[in-house]
């Protein structure tokens, strides 16, 4: 791994051993048998029985599991240690055979499993972290036998550009709460980077703001869509569809509510904003 990616894996192992006692992840609600996937890539990917699947950037693997509950047989990678070892528990706690779910601690560029999958699948919050998508590009379609499918669901890079908080013009951070056109000009993000972000951390995570860690910054990169579709297209996969939804997998701004169904969306009204807050993607390697 680049030694300037270190302390990103460093920041993520933090994260692995602070996450499950989160209620944001709610690690009880799946060990008593509920799905940590949401209805969108349930219905968007469709049954998965028999099918192998490879998880990439899994955290500390309950997406995973619950892939393995709906029929497959998995393999997690992340390039946590504890995160991988978090997931080994889990899956030996829930009963789950070492066959039908497998994790690898690895880089994703650093990948080669030496076999192939039916379905590459990856979700929510993971491209921040990657700085060459055509690098991971090649990495899925490796990993793709013909005929199988990528899919991700993923934060949209229009709607990240809002982040939590924007900058005043004194540089000072203030909450978004109301329509994105009012913070033209002090938007908290890039819609694409040319190099790396520094992002300081002293704020927590997104799943419990009180997290404190011993990594004061890390690196992240922002990714237009036409960077993703480009990408894997110039690997030779197929594009089947790229779909945009109002809502959002967390609580991106202060302004909105979790619906009963766990997404959370701006409250509906003329004030509003009507902006995409997360996309989805499959696409087919050619038999």
């Amino acid at each position: 791994m680049d030694d300037s990616l270190t302390a990103n894996r460093d920041y993520w192992d933090e994260l692995a051993a602070h996450h499950p006692t989160t209620d944001f992840y709610d690690v009880q609600g799946f060990l008593d048998g509920q799905s940590t996937l949401f209805d969108l890539e349930r219905g968007e990917l469709g049954g998965v029985v028999g099918e192998r699947l490879l998880h990439l950037q899994c955290h500390f693997g309950l997406d995973t599991l619950s892939w393995a509950r709906e029929g497959a047989e998995v393999t997690g990678v992340d390039f946590s240690e504890t995160a991988i070892e978090t997931a080994r528990e889990l899956r030996d706690e829930v009963g789950i055979d070492e066959l039908d779910a497998q994790f690898v601690e690895s880089d994703v560029y650093d990948l080669d499993l030496g076999e192939r999958f039916d379905t590459v699948f990856t979700s929510y919050g993971v491209l921040a972290w990657l700085p060459d998508l055509d690098g991971w590009a090649d990495v899925i379609d490796r990993h793709l036998k013909p005929g199988g499918r990528f899919y991700i669901a993923e934060i949209h890079p229009f709607g990240a550009m809002f982040g939590t908080v924007v900058r005043t013009e004194a540089g000072e951070p203030t909450d978004i709460d109301g329509d994105p056109a009012d913070y033209v000009g002090t938007l908290a993000w890039p819609y694409h980077s040319d190099g790396a972000l520094s992002v300081p951390v002293d704020d927590g995570s997104y799943a419990d703001g009180d997290i404190e860690t011993a990594v004061e910054s890390v690196e992240e990169w922002t990714h237009g869509l036409g960077e993703v579709v480009t990408a894997l297209s110039d690997v030779g996969l197929r594009i089947e569809f790229l779909h945009e939804f109002e809502k959002a997998c967390y609580q991106q701004c202060p302004s909105m509510v979790e619906g009963d169904d766990g997404w959370w969306r701006f409250e509906s009204g003329d004030d509003a904003p009507d902006v995409p807050l997360t996309f989805s993607l499959l696409a087919t390697k050619p038999e």
